[in-house]
């Protein structure tokens, strides 16, 4: 009997000892899977932050590529042809702000990889650094690469008629005339109760249709799709823009054509330079050629001619005047695609309250933007003509028949584009 009970005895602790054994086998590997769980967690809360930062980076990056303008530090070099370029500083200075070392952001255009790899119109930006583990130290893993990478482009905005005046009638449309806008849509500043007015049997169709006040349509007209009430107001989208650098008494006289025969502007000395005339006025029959450049009419830019006016690359600026193209002859005009005034056709001063006046033949083709935020725009559309623009006005009186397509898709740059993540 008493060796059975010694043997049990023994028995019993042998047991102990193992189930000591297992107990310091299991606590460690369940201290393992915490200090795993706990450091995996701070991982996927960096990369999270990580990745916050690429997509807030690839959009800054995107939207200086997207204006084609200077450097940070001046010059007109584009912005994707270099590093040291503007949309490569917008992206690195964008994750410095959201607390990413510069070192750690490396942005591409074209991105490296992926489907849009190759495709200048897009900017990567990928961020990558090595996060100090805290429980996995006691495994000797001290420290877990986190990685994050966005690629952002620009697309064009879902907006091309910005009317900003506050009261009145921003928007009127009288007779037989219609406004067709199937790309895009119109945005009406004004609170009126008559903010958008449409009189006779004509229409207005568009994207969308945002009115902070009211509209009101008499007679057998349309106006599809039914306008948005009390919309919030829209600022003026382009109101960082800087008008052209001139000096008043170095302009030059003032253009006068009449008659026929073919005439060539004289044009800045660059592309993209600037020029100065005291007022430009056209009553020919004859053609009118403007090189590529920026013109500013320090008076009035008036063409009532039957003859056509050409342009590429072009840019307008009235600082104190009018413009009034009311001449039947064709409109062949197209903004420029990069520099300081990229996408702006007729730039009136924000200041000038004088009324733009605009008629387009039926054979026109019409590319940029017209603003004059501070002014109305009294615009004669012609069905058959062209435009591929953007209309940034204090009001609009239109009558006739105008099909609008927002500029920035036939111009694959525009100031009015909207950066946008697609990775």
């Amino acid at each position: 009997m008493r060796s059975c009970i010694q043997a049990a005895l023994q028995r019993s602790r042998s047991e102990k000892g193992q189930i000591l054994i297992m107990a310091a086998l299991s606590m460690t590997v369940l201290l393992g899977v915490v200090a795993l769980a706990t450091d995996v967690g701070i991982m996927l809360h960096e990369k999270r932050v990580l990745q916050t930062a690429a997509d807030s980076a690839a959009v800054a990056g995107a939207q200086q590529l997207g204006n084609a303008a200077s450097n940070p530090g001046g010059g007109s070099t584009p912005c994707h042809t270099s590093n040291n370029n503007c949309w490569y500083q917008a992206a690195i200075a964008d994750a410095v702000q959201n607390g990413v070392p510069s070192a750690d952001v490396t942005p591409h255009n074209p991105p490296s990889i992926g489907p849009h790899k190759s495709s200048s119109s897009y900017v990567e930006v990928i961020i990558a650094n090595a996060q100090p583990t805290f429980f996995m130290r006691l495994f000797h893993i001290s420290s877990m690469n986190v990685a994050a990478r966005a690629v952002a482009t620009n697309v064009p905005g879902s907006t091309c008629v910005y009317t900003l005046g506050k009261s009145g009638t921003d928007i009127s449309l009288t007779g037989s005339g219609s406004l067709s806008i199937p790309t895009c849509g119109i945005t009406d500043d004004s609170s009126s109760s008559s903010a958008l007015t449409l009189t006779g049997s004509g229409s207005i169709s568009a994207k969308n249709i945002q009115i902070v006040g009211n509209y009101r349509k008499t007679g057998s007209g349309t106006i599809s799709p039914a306008p948005s009430t009390g919309a919030s107001s829209t600022p003026d989208p382009l109101a960082s823009l800087s008008p052209p650098s001139y000096t008043p008494g170095s302009c030059g006289a003032g253009i006068s054509y009449t008659g026929a025969g073919s005439h060539t502007v004289t044009g800045p000395s660059t592309p993209g330079g600037v020029i100065c005339y005291n007022g430009f006025s056209n009553t020919g029959s004859g053609s009118v050629t403007f090189p590529p450049g920026i013109y500013v009419i320090n008076g009035n830019f008036s063409n009532t001619g039957s003859g056509s006016i050409s342009g590429t690359g072009v840019t307008f600026y009235v600082p104190s005047g009018s413009f009034s193209v009311t001449g039947s002859g064709a409109l062949n005009l197209s903004a420029p695609t990069s520099g300081s005034t990229n996408g702006i056709l007729f730039y009136q001063n924000p200041s000038d309250t004088n009324t733009m006046s605009f008629t387009g033949s039926s054979s026109s083709t019409v590319a940029g933007i017209f603003y004059a935020p501070g002014a109305k725009l009294s615009f004669t559309g012609s069905g058959g003509a062209t435009y591929d623009t953007d209309l940034i006005v204090g009001s609009l009186s239109i009558t006739g028949s105008a099909t609008i397509n927002n500029y920035a898709p036939s111009s694959g740059a525009s100031p009015l584009a909207t950066p946008t993540l697609v990775e």
